[in-house]
């Protein structure tokens, strides 16, 4: 692939120093496309350069470079001050390639920390960071302490912390590491055996000197490198080190090698076919979050507010973040509808006829659950209601309440003056990509199935309720 940059950002690019810091791609039109870290922050820019750069960081990504037209950076003392300065500029910028971080979540963080002998691996969140940097500020006077907090590496950012634990729980049952305190730690070594993770083969119990400080280190070596996406570059150390065992004839040593290379191959498959998913099969197609789109739809059926309930259908623009979608025909090859998200509400708190205060339920509990990150409730990029202002006003009354207004946008639609074309009121703008012309075909086709369902769960409902009377 030869990369058409523009010789703007090639220059700029040159002049970058080899320092820590983060970068930014803009636009012509001044916006931030994209905000990134870096160690070495001409290193890192001039990656963005290379002809395997749809291979290694995606379509999306090279159509980022090819948008771009300058570039702007930062210097920072640290990698680690970089990584808390990306993360606030890209809450602040929300820049359309930056998927991850742009709401007001904090993130968690990998800790390996080699200020000890047997270096421990921590989970750490943003805040443990801040106080890191902030002990720094006021000990630089300390060398021993500006040591130690020097030799801490982070991993990440990653925005869930269950995924953090669910990675080192899968990482410590191929290279078995400490994650306990200096005082745990003190506390084992003087009784001379290990903790209960030792005995279940989780730790390598270095305090009852069961490995070696040798060993041990070459163990973090080959976690780094996973970490670091260096997933070949470990197969072939834990092959060479599995070689050299069954040639000396520590054929023990060489069987716990062998496990180890058959569980990262395990790993590695099950982690690459989650890649490829990023996410769920809708029907026949894959919901990738990174680079697709994902609006919902509420619509309320009744008559004269008797039996009175919801519905919740969900669509997908396929690549609809990242890529422009002009006129009716482009969206309707892009959007899809996802059967496997729908839901229905039997609206439990209004009585006689409320339209309003039926979707104001709606809504609350759909954020509500929403807010959880519970799966299968992840909340859209556009909330859609089937109605005008009032809807919509009552829709953003409850998102306040809620805290959720970085959360989801709402919207509302409804028919226009001519009972053919979607009269769109609210925040449609966050579906930038999409023009005037593809917005109002998207407003149609979601309304119109969420109408569908209502109105179906409606007269099911009624049945039910009559038949019951019988």
């Amino acid at each position: 692939m030869n990369m058409q940059v523009a010789e703007s950002v090639r220059l700029l690019a040159k002049d970058l120093p080899l320092k820590p810091g983060v970068y930014q791609f803009v636009n012509d039109k001044d916006e931030v496309l994209y905000v990134g870290k870096a160690t070495r922050l001409r290193e890192r820019v001039r990656s963005y350069f290379a002809d395997d750069l749809a291979e290694s960081r995606g379509p999306g990504i090279v159509s980022m470079v090819l948008q771009a037209v300058s570039l702007r950076h930062i210097e920072t003392e640290s990698e680690l001050e970089a990584l808390l300065l990306e993360a606030r500029l890209i809450r602040q910028l929300k820049p359309k390639y930056n998927v991850k971080l742009r709401d007001d979540k904090s993130f968690s963080l990998i800790r390996i920390d080699h200020s000890e002998v047997f270096p421990g691996i921590y989970l750490s969140r943003e805040k443990d960071l801040e106080e890191l940097l902030e002990k720094r500020k006021r000990a630089r006077t300390d060398a021993r302490v500006s040591q130690v907090i020097d030799a801490q590496e982070f991993f990440g950012p990653y925005l869930s912390a269950k995924s953090v634990r669910q990675a080192l729980a899968s990482i410590r049952r191929i290279w078995p590491f400490r994650d306990c305190t200096s005082t745990k730690f003190a506390n084992y070594e003087r009784l001379g055996y290990g903790c209960v993770l030792a005995t279940l083969g989780l730790c390598s119990a270095p305090c009852a000197g069961k490995i070696t400080p040798d060993s041990y280190k070459k163990n973090i070596a080959q976690i780094r490198a996973f970490l670091n996406g260096d997933r070949r570059q470990v197969l072939t150390m834990i092959e060479a080190d599995m070689a050299h065992a069954a040639e000396d004839e520590r054929f023990e040593e060489a069987a716990i090698l062998r496990d180890r290379l058959q569980a990262l191959i395990h790993l590695q498959t099950v982690a690459q076919t989650r890649k490829q998913s990023r996410a769920k099969e809708v029907g026949e197609i894959i919901f990738d979050p990174e680079t697709d789109l994902r609006v919902e739809c509420v619509d309320i059926s009744h008559n004269q507010g008797a039996y009175t309930v919801a519905s919740l259908v969900t669509g997908m623009i396929r690549r609809g973040k990242v890529d422009e979608v002009h006129g009716r025909e482009e969206i309707r090859k892009r959007f899809r509808l996802d059967p496997t998200r729908q839901k229905k509400y039997k609206i439990q708190t209004v009585e006689g006829v409320s339209d309003v205060a039926a979707i104001a339920e709606v809504v609350r509990r759909r954020v509500t659950r929403g807010l959880k990150n519970e799966a299968g409730w992840e909340l859209p990029d556009l909330l859609i209601l089937d109605g005008g202002i009032t809807q919509l006003g009552a829709a953003s009354e409850v998102r306040t309440a809620l805290k959720a207004e970085e959360k989801v946008a709402v919207a509302a639609v409804a028919k226009g003056p001519t009972r053919r074309k979607v009269d769109r009121r609210g925040e449609w703008q966050v579906l930038q990509n999409l023009n005037d012309e593809a917005q109002d075909l998207l407003a149609e086709l979601m309304r119109e199935e969420a109408h569908r369902v209502a109105i179906s769960f409606y007269r099911n409902t009624h049945s039910r309720g009559l038949l019951s009377r019988a």
